[in-house]
């Protein structure tokens, strides 16, 4: 069993971690302002419980402050490595994406929509980890399969689809299936 000290002690090394993902925006000069931040592993096992990605994706994260609303746009482009869905081969999937996130100032703290916040005048930074994560995961791929050739061919470990074609069972259709299949194809 885990106890207060070590619990503690673990959330502190998160926090303390992701603290360098924060814009301090207070001091800033209305303008545009840049940030560079890299979003690797360590970042990845923050976010995730399972194994963490092994990628190396740069953020840059572009601050338009005004005096009533602020545009945060993340902009990252990287390299994951990861296994192929298909033939458990390692492989590089090119990651890129942008988004903006519309912040304005009021009493409380709160998310209107998907794109737009409100931060407390109280507050004088701007945590964008979770927005960085949040553009990462959205800028995956449904599935991790190797590209086709330039001639169209499958670029999968073929030694390890055959092995699968071996393995895989053999179904077969019942009958009636066929027969309905048949209309279907009349009509």
């Amino acid at each position: 069993m885990i106890n207060f000290y070590t619990f503690a002690k673990f959330y502190l090394s998160i926090l303390d971690y992701l603290a360098k993902y924060t814009i301090p925006y207070k001091g800033l000069k209305d303008g545009s302002h840049e940030f560079e931040f890299t979003a690797d592993e360590k970042f990845f096992e923050h976010f995730q419980e399972e194994d963490a990605y092994q990628t190396d994706v740069s953020v840059k994260v572009t601050l338009e402050k005004k005096t009533l609303v602020m545009t945060l746009t993340i902009e990252l482009d990287g390299v994951l490595k990861i296994a192929c869905d298909r033939c458990l081969d390692q492989m590089d999937v090119e990651i890129s994406g942008e988004s903006s996130v519309y912040v304005k100032f009021g009493d409380e703290s709160e998310e209107l929509a998907e794109d737009v916040i409100v931060i407390s005048e109280a507050v004088n930074e701007l945590e964008t980890a979770h927005y960085i994560y949040e553009l990462f995961s959205l800028s995956l791929p449904l599935s991790f399969v190797h590209p086709d050739d330039e001639d169209g061919f499958n670029t999968c470990n073929e030694e390890m689809i055959q092995k699968l074609n071996e393995h895989s069972e053999k179904e077969e259709i019942d009958p009636r299936w066929s027969e309905l299949k048949k209309l279907i194809d009349n009509k």
